[in-house]
């Protein structure tokens, strides 16, 4: 199938400067296959001598700005835009200047705020973001500030798109944002300690119950989350499942929020399949750059996967592969 794909087709609509485009193709290819970000083990799947190959990567690295190629990576088509943040932990490396430490404030790791468009069976990121413990007192800054400057960075594009993020996300700050700034949201409600309700009220200031039974579905519009932010309640108990699922949205998508664990997929396939807990930067913008790369060649590996899935399953031509790779990928359907 390799031959009927040429990388510096696809790569080449990534990068603006076309001399990168050549090397970049060769980099992902070698990330692919190295299944590694380490720069000793990509170098060894070049071509010619290993020192040379990692002095390529090294300039690459320097002249490309793939934090906005990945941006390219945004589906215009989407239905919605997810939003999440991974624990990244960096035993070997507690005193590099952007790990901290993580949710248990013992393990040394940062924090990967990511954004990114269903595909398929995951998602592929277009803007993520690199945090810290350490990084917010160095800054003087906030988590929650780190999750409007990620947002901020590519607020045109997620304009009259809803936007499903995990419980981090359910603060009140950010949700008015959100209404302000047009921004559809949908985001698991944090229940947290059962002992400490979560304020929710109607539209006559009475206390709305989070009451619901195995494999029911209740749906409460118009109730005002911690007092202020209008929201409509979406609760969901799934038979088979431990717990219920909770909603605070804008709009009304009883089935948006599954999506999200698409882009925990895409997490996985990057930490498990392209190791990228491996990196050890120790400066954090060459750290992003890595990322970046990573979660380029996953996407990649992702159109690759989708392309000999649909040649094999789909009765799609071999020879048209090249072509398809060159477009927006599928969209899921709803």
């Amino acid at each position: 199938m390799n031959e009927h794909v040429n990388l510096e087709r696809f790569v080449g609509y990534l990068l603006d400067d076309e001399a990168l485009v050549n090397k970049g193709a060769k980099l992902v290819q070698a990330v692919l296959s190295a299944q590694s970000p380490r720069l000793s083990e990509i170098a060894e799947k070049m071509a010619g001598k290993r020192s040379c190959g990692y002095k390529a990567i090294q300039r690459f690295i320097q002249k490309a700005d793939l934090k906005q190629a990945l941006k390219r990576l945004y589906q215009e088509d989407a239905e919605f835009v997810i939003g999440d943040v991974t624990e990244m932990e960096r035993y070997r490396a507690p005193k590099t200047p952007y790990v901290g430490a993580l949710k248990d404030g013992k393990t040394p790791g940062y924090w990967l705020l990511a954004l990114s468009t269903p595909c398929r069976g995951r998602s592929l990121p277009f803007w993520f973001e690199v945090y810290s413990s350490r990084t917010i007192a160095a800054q003087i800054t906030s988590r929650n500030q780190e999750h409007y400057r990620c947002l901020e960075a590519v607020k045109p594009l997620l304009r009259g798109r809803p936007v499903v993020f995990d419980r981090e996300f359910s603060y009140e700050q950010l949700l008015e944002t959100l209404r302000l700034e047009d921004i559809p949201f949908a985001s698991r409600l944090n229940v947290g300690d059962p002992r400490k309700p979560v304020r929710l009220v109607d539209a006559d200031g009475e206390p709305v119950q989070l009451l619901i039974q195995s494999g029911q579905t209740v749906i409460r519009p118009n109730v005002y989350y911690l007092g202020k932010v209008k929201v409509n309640l979406i609760g969901h108990w799934r038979k088979g499942l431990a717990q219920p699922l909770w909603l605070i949205t804008s709009l009304a998508p009883e089935k948006i929020y599954h999506q999200r664990m698409k882009i925990e997929q895409t997490f996985r396939d990057c930490k498990d399949r392209l190791h990228l807990t491996k990196l050890m930067n120790k400066k954090q913008e060459r750290l992003e750059q890595m990322i970046a790369l990573v979660l380029l060649a996953c996407a990649v590996g992702v159109w690759l996967g989708e392309a000999l899935r649909d040649v094999l399953c789909g009765g799609v031509e071999i020879t048209q592969v090249a072509e398809a790779l060159l477009h927006h990928p599928p969209v899921d359907p709803q």
